[in-house]
């Protein structure tokens, strides 16, 4: 779609976390942390104390509980993170009151202060478990000091923020809040998630200035093209009205298709499976109309504890799974534990360059007695009782595959010793770093390998060297890029027949990527459910045999991601298919 005309507004452009369009009035949220106002004090008796304590945890657990009772079982995970950390805090807390006679705002902070200084450790999964301590502590400190609630009616607001709790983004969308805009943030942070499943159009802009928005002036929120539009023409609204209804048509399009088969007008099936991170996620894909997992990151039963998870842990893990999809596929990615991803279990060296660092396959490798050979175990136990996958992240030598697929033969030889049943799962890697690509038929023939996974976010970043994460370099960092597309075709024409080929990244779920994928001969598409409805309606008004003969000549001719953007956007315009991007 393209971007509609300007005028003399001012636009303050981000990264997209969640697709939509909102117009509304602006509300500036400049709340000061709560928990930098306290400074240790004694108690003024420690049952007096304890008593604050408990009364403010309960207040706070029932706001949880009240929310979670709304929420659908896919969003119910985070509130239940939320409820044991609250539990933990208040324990810790009310040691500290007893044993040290500090006060209940007091104690509460000198624990948050202890687990975030071990939670600096740059890791994706600790900063989400990071903010999660800090929204938790904060609520209780409001609750013990009974700091006073900022009452706002959220009817038709684009909420501005430098950054936002969970649980007061859902107490705003319960009360019709129409958009959201952070200046911090992730694609993958909890708020982001629930924008996603609420539909709530939200944007990450660090060039949004807080001080310089009024609150009640009317702006637009642009997460199709990128933007917060502010000072907007009364003509610019119009196109944007216009806009929202044809957003929300098209999205009850893709919802109509969520249980439909996803095959193109040619009859070519194209999988369409789900991208999972916990136990309850995979119970509740199959809901979604995933047919199957094709990528289930399982680091989260790694994280937070002692020691690694055993194989019996493991083992029932996969079985459970496999028994919630009834059938279907279950891709279990190796656990990507390492570089930004830190254990406590494991010694592990901090780099320069996490990312290409000590993690993946390369520390699997290293710690095979503590983490692969539990994980090998399991999976030999566990395929024989559904269609189990495993893959290996972080491949970039063909030796790394050789000495997995001994280690895993000397495995299944030993478990048969021992009486067990077992069986080999397929096995895949995931294509995330140039090298891979290029050795990709080795990869599969020396590996045994049943299926490749694009691990399209990865790949992107180390072909453009531009950081995924970051909102400095989102111009440079495209999936669409030239370089990003020829490579990938590089490596489809270099893998041997009968060999799977699937996508996990979140190229897969870009409207304008998937007639791309689909004619480069891709097979498989692992998106978030809620994305399910939008790539099947894509995938069933698309035509294999005509993609299959133009985007290679495309691709090569392209000179840049808005040649492949065009292109692709009038082969949809042609087949009559709306996306927005």
């Amino acid at each position: 779609m393209s971007s509609l005309p300007r005028s003399s507004e001012t636009r303050y452009r981000g990264l997209i976390v969640s697709p939509g369009v909102a117009i509304g009035r602006i509300f500036v949220l400049k709340e000061k942390d709560i928990l930098e106002s306290i400074s240790e004090s004694k108690s003024n008796g420690v049952d007096k104390e304890t008593k604050l304590l408990n009364e403010a945890s309960l207040i706070v657990k029932k706001r949880l509980e009240d929310l979670k009772r709304i929420l659908p079982k896919a969003e119910q995970e985070i509130i239940d993170a939320q409820l044991l950390m609250l539990d933990s805090l208040v324990s810790e807390a009310e040691e500290l009151i007893r044993n040290l006679s500090l006060s209940a705002a007091s104690a509460v902070k000198r624990v948050y202060e202890k687990y975030s200084e071990l939670l600096k450790s740059g890791s994706e999964l600790f900063a989400l478990r990071s903010q999660d301590l800090h929204d938790i502590s904060a609520r209780l400190v409001s609750s013990i000091i009974g700091a006073a609630k900022t009452d706002v009616d959220w009817r038709d607001r684009i909420l501005v923020a430098e950054e936002i709790d969970p649980i007061r983004f859902l107490e705003a969308v319960e009360g019709g809040l129409a958009g959201l805009v952070t200046r911090r943030g992730g694609l993958t942070a909890h708020v982001s998630i629930l924008a996603r499943l609420k539909g709530v159009p939200y944007l990450i802009s660090q060039e949004v200035d807080l001080n310089s928005l009024r609150n009640d002036v009317t702006a637009v929120l642009d997460c199709v093209n990128g933007y917060l539009v502010v000072d907007i023409s009364p003509r610019l609204i119009d196109n944007y009205k216009s806009l929202v209804a044809e957003y929300k048509e098209t999205v009850s399009l893709y919802a109509r298709e969520e249980k439909l088969e996803p095959i193109t007008v040619d009859g070519v099936k194209v999988a369409v499976m789900c991208n999972t991170g916990s136990l309850e996620e995979v119970r509740v894909a199959p809901s979604y109309g995933c047919g199957g997992v094709g990528l289930f990151r399982i680091e989260f039963a790694y994280m937070a504890r002692d020691v690694a998870p055993s194989e019996e842990e493991l083992f029932n893990l996969f079985k459970k799974s496999l028994e919630f999809l009834g059938g279907g596929p279950l891709t279990v990615r190796a656990p990507d534990i390492g570089g930004d991803k830190p254990v406590r279990f494991l010694e592990i060296p901090r780099e320069a360059n996490p990312q290409l660092g000590f993690r993946g396959t390369r520390l699997l490798l290293k710690y095979r007695d503590s983490m692969l050979r539990p994980l090998v175990r399991a999976a030999l136990r566990a395929s024989v009782y559904g269609d189990l996958r495993v893959m290996f992240p972080m491949i970039s030598t063909v030796e790394e595959v050789e000495e997995l697929r001994r280690f895993i033969e000397e495995e299944k030889e030993k478990l048969e010793n021992e009486g067990q049943n077992v069986k080999i799962p397929l096995l895949g890697v995931m294509i995330e770093v140039p090298s891979a690509a290029l050795l990709v038929r080795e990869l599969v023939d020396k590996g045994r390998l049943s299926f490749v996974s694009f691990g399209t976010n990865d790949l992107t970043q180390y072909v453009l060297a531009a950081d995924r994460t970051s909102t400095y370099v989102s111009n440079v960092y495209d999936e669409l890029n030239p370089s990003v597309l020829r490579l990938m075709s590089y490596a489809l024409d270099h893998i041997r027949e009968g060999v799977e080929t699937e996508v996990c990244g979140e190229m897969a779920s870009r409207g304008v990527a998937i007639p791309v994928l689909v004619g480069l001969g891709i097979k498989g598409l692992s998106v978030a459910p809620g994305f399910v409805g939008k790539v099947k309606y894509v995938v069933r008004r698309i035509n294999f045999a005509e993609l299959a003969e133009e985007v290679r000549e495309m691709i090569e001719e392209a000179d840049s991601s808005r040649d492949i953007k065009e292109w692709s956007q009038n082969y949809l315009k042609k087949k009559d298919v709306k996306v927005f991007e």
